[in-house]
């Protein structure tokens, strides 16, 4: 089973289509945000399911802050058998995320995402930013939306000092595939 989620991890990042091209159907757009919603989620479930945390805990809740451009492609997941639940917290109403495992952040002000990755720094949770070009906030890892599909990083600073071990094969995927600066 594990092999099949690495597998589809490795196969939604480095052989699904880019998007297609301006069409004149506002069904296309909706299509097309939805198959890079899916290869969001994907990417961030096979992230999940090849991280351990310290003392072999399974992550229980997975938090959604700010505004995620495919938020409920996560939400979503909560179909599926996960030993995790993702929850959204609307933005300014995240005062609580202590009992996160997992905290994806969207789109929020610079000083707020600031904030609430040095909260988390040296804690074993597994944050992920949307669209982090540079991924030197602190997030352990930096999702980039470009135009040929999703892509990520892994910030390998943060990620030690969170205390998760994330599988060498999903550290080089994502140093591989790290844009050029």
């Amino acid at each position: 089973m594990r092999f099949l989620i690495f597998f589809a991890l490795i196969s939604v990042v480095f052989l699904t289509p880019g998007p297609v091209k301006a069409a004149s159907s506002s069904d296309t757009e909706v299509d097309k945000e939805q198959g890079v919603g899916q290869q969001v989620s994907y990417i961030v479930l096979g992230i999940i399911s090849y991280s351990r945390w310290p003392e072999n805990l399974a992550p229980a809740k997975a938090c959604i802050v700010g505004t995620a451009r495919y938020e409920q492609a996560l939400l979503n997941q909560n179909i599926n058998r996960n030993s995790y639940t993702w929850h959204s917290y609307p933005e300014g109403d995240y005062w609580d995320l202590s009992s996160c495992d997992i905290l994806y952040i969207g789109s929020l002000p610079s000083s707020e995402q600031y904030s609430l990755l040095s909260e988390i720094s040296s804690k074993p949770v597994l944050s992920i930013v949307e669209d982090s070009p540079r991924c030197d906030g602190g997030s352990l890892i930096c999702l980039n939306l470009i135009e040929k599909g999703v892509s990520f990083q892994v910030n390998l600073d943060a990620v030690a000092r969170s205390g998760i071990r994330i599988h060498p094969q999903v550290l080089k995927l994502g140093r591989e595939l790290e844009p050029t600066r």
